[in-house]
C-alpha cells in the first residue's frame, strides 16, 4: 500500500479551478475540486497562520498533513522573500493568483511564474524566493515530512520570538495528522476502536490549542488604550 494519497498532477489541475476568481472564493474553489478526487480526505475547517521561515514571512492554510504529505494554500497580500530551505522533501506549487521570482545556484536570471505555473524544488534543492507584490499558490508536500519542521519552527523561535504562532503550527499539524491516522487505522477490526479513541483525544486536544492561540481581532478605529490579549486565548 501506497504511503502517499495524492498525485501531484491532479492536484495541479484542481489548483487551475481557483484562477480567476476572487479571495476567498478560490481558496474554496480549490477545495471544491479536491473533494471530488479525494471524498472525505481534507479538513476545510483549520484557520489561517503565519508561517515564517527561511527569512520569508507568509500566511497558510494546511488543508491536510500526515508523517509523508501536505496539502496547503499559501501566500501574502504585501510580498516577501527568502530561502525555501533545503529539505528531503518535494515541493510542488502551482500558482493561482499573483507572481513570484526564483532562482537556484548558477542561475544568472530569475524564472517568473503567474497564474497556472508550476513549481517544483525537489530534495536537496534551494531557491531563493521573491513574492513581488503578492502571490498565492497551492502546495502538495511529498517525503519525510517531520524532518522539515526544525526549518519551519526556527525563525518563529529564536528570531521572531512568536512562540504562539510556533506552537500553532505544531497543534495544527499534530491535528491533521492525528485525523490521517485515524481515517486510515480506525478502520482496522484489531485496534482500530483504540486508534480512534487516542486520535480523537490528541487531535481534538490539539485543534483547541490552535483555536486558542488565535491572536485578537482586528481593530477598526484606534483605540485609547491597548485590547486585551493573553496566552490562553482572547
Amino acid at each position: 500500500m501506497s504511503r502517499y494519497i495524492f498525485d501531484p498532477d491532479v492536484v495541479h489541475q484542481c489548483a487551475l479551478a481557483a484562477i480567476g476568481k476572487k479571495k476567498p472564493e478560490m481558496f474554496e474553489a480549490f477545495a471544491d475540486a479536491m473533494e471530488k478526487h479525494y471524498p472525505g480526505v481534507l479538513d476545510r475547517g483549520q484557520p489561517w497562520i503565519y508561517s515564517i521561515a527561511g527569512g520569508a514571512m507568509i500566511q497558510m492554510k494546511l488543508y491536510y498533513a500526515s508523517l509523508f504529505e501536505y496539502i496547503m494554500i499559501w501566500g501574502t497580500p504585501i510580498g516577501s522573500e527568502g530561502h525555501s530551505g533545503r529539505h528531503f522533501c518535494g515541493f510542488w506549487d502551482t500558482v493561482i493568483d499573483g507572481e513570484t521570482w526564483y532562482y537556484g545556484e548558477g542561475q544568472f536570471e530569475k524564472t517568473v511564474y503567474r497564474p497556472g505555473d508550476r513549481i517544483y524544488v525537489g530534495p536537496g534543492q534551494a531557491r531563493a524566493m521573491n513574492f513581488t507584490d503578492g502571490v498565492w499558490a497551492v502546495e502538495y508536500e511529498r517525503g519525510p515530512l517531520p524532518l522539515s519542521i526544525p526549518f519551519g519552527l526556527a525563525d518563529e523561535l529564536l528570531s521572531c520570538l512568536d512562540f504562539c504562532t510556533a506552537a500553532q503550527t505544531v497543534s495544527l499539524y499534530t491535528d491533521l495528522v492525528c485525523r490521517h491516522f485515524g481515517r486510515t487505522l480506525g478502520s482496522r477490526p484489531v485496534g482500530g476502536p483504540l486508534v480512534r479513541a487516542l486520535t480523537g483525544a490528541v487531535g481534538g486536544l490539539a485543534r483547541k490549542v490552535t483555536f486558542a492561540l488565535q491572536p485578537p481581532p482586528e481593530v477598526k478605529a484606534i483605540p485609547k488604550d491597548n485590547i486585551r490579549w493573553c496566552l490562553c486565548g482572547r
